[in-house]
């Protein structure tokens, strides 16, 4: 189950994920839960406190198994907010039952003591949101102010029981500079494995106009790196994703080895190419990267193996790519980014090509393990 990176300092960090896993196997982020307590203004899902929740009985019964076949061996659960989930210990439980390693996403607000003693029995690990650090842009940017300190205990119980991997998150303009550099050190201090940043995208909630008045500009950015790289060292990890790039060549896409479960069942060779097809400027339908529902289908296993997204599409092919003195050692980038760009599965990356004019429309980070 051990987890392979996706990050390495020769390329530019285009794609949304830190790490995969090794053919032939497969990582899969579960939306165990659609509900939330919070409302926060880049949520690619726009979740709010209705929505629907797997069923415990059909996670066992239908959902493991064709995982299991599939050859997943490790899984993020995420939502929604999957504390929200009544039966959330009890689903971890299963997928570790079949063999599987468990992360779970979650804004760290919900958990309880037990929780926390059975997760930590579980060998589960967590990855915490963290966006700021003040209840006035942490808890601003989420809805609740009194979040952030909700969070920030919680992290605190998650160390001490030894089940913290990572925090999650998306610089804006409610935060100070100076408040990243506050939550690496936090996280050092807690003994966190990694800060993954990422910048505000443009789904959901997060497509609203007022919405985008809070995202950082390229200076920023590049300043928010300046500021939080001295933190990093073997002991904790500094990932920005799809930070301004200004020369290095693409890295990879890793669509059909990490893949995406809705609540509602259906599955996906990559969330973030459903999430950019569904925006309104897109040129794809999102039944371009949905394989089947595994509530209805009994065959996912074959149908991911069929489906074979590298020979379906063609990352990078264009003129300019075709032509690039970089394109030896370039993966050619993130394709839902080209989508959510509104260009078709081939165009450039142009959000972080170095040798083409940038162009912006990023989408959120969906859950890491």
């Amino acid at each position: 189950m051990t987890a392979r990176m996706l990050i390495t300092p020769e390329q530019a960090t285009s794609c949304y994920f830190r790490t995969s896993v090794d053919h032939p196997y497969r990582k899969a982020l579960i939306q165990i839960e659609e509900k939330c307590n919070e409302t926060c203004k880049h949520c690619f899902v726009s979740a709010t406190k209705r929505g629907d929740t797997m069923p415990l009985d059909l996670v066992r019964g239908r959902l493991i198994p064709q995982l299991a076949e599939a050859r997943v061996n490790r899984v993020t659960l995420t939502g929604g907010e999957p504390f929200m989930h009544p039966d959330v210990i009890e689903v971890a439980a299963a997928f570790r039952d079949a063999g599987m390693g468990v992360g779970v996403c979650t804004n760290a607000t919900l958990v309880t003591d037990e929780q926390i003693t059975a997760l930590a029995e579980l060998g589960a690990h967590m990855n915490c949101s963290l966006d700021g650090f003040s209840a006035d842009s942490h808890g601003v940017f989420r809805g609740r102010p009194e979040g952030f300190e909700e969070t920030v205990e919680t992290v605190k119980r998650f160390a001490r029981a030894g089940i913290l991997q990572g925090l999650l998150c998306t610089p804006n303009n409610l935060a100070e500079d100076r408040e990243y550099a506050e939550l690496c050190a936090f996280a050092k201090e807690q003994g966190a494995k990694y800060v993954l940043m990422n910048p505000l995208g443009e789904m959901g909630r997060g497509a609203a106009k007022g919405a985008q008045k809070l995202r950082r500009p390229d200076d920023h950015m590049r300043h928010i790196a300046e500021l939080t790289m001295p933190f990093a060292d073997e002991d904790l990890e500094l990932v920005h994703i799809r930070f301004p790039n200004d020369g290095k060549p693409l890295a990879g896409c890793e669509a059909g080895t990490i893949i995406y479960v809705f609540t509602k069942g259906e599955v996906t060779v990559c969330p973030y190419l459903v999430f950019a097809a569904r925006t309104r400027v897109s040129q794809h339908p999102d039944t371009d990267f949905i394989v089947g529902n595994v509530w209805e289908h009994d065959d996912i296993a074959a149908r991911l193996d069929a489906y074979r997204f590298h020979e379906r599409w063609t990352v990078g092919d264009n003129p300019t790519c075709g032509s690039c003195a970089l394109n030896e050692g370039c993966g050619k980038g993130c394709p839902a980014a080209v989508v959510a760009s509104g260009q078709r599965i081939g165009a450039v990356d142009s959000e972080l090509c170095p040798v083409v004019p940038r162009q912006t429309r990023m989408l959120p980070v969906v859950g890491v393990s």
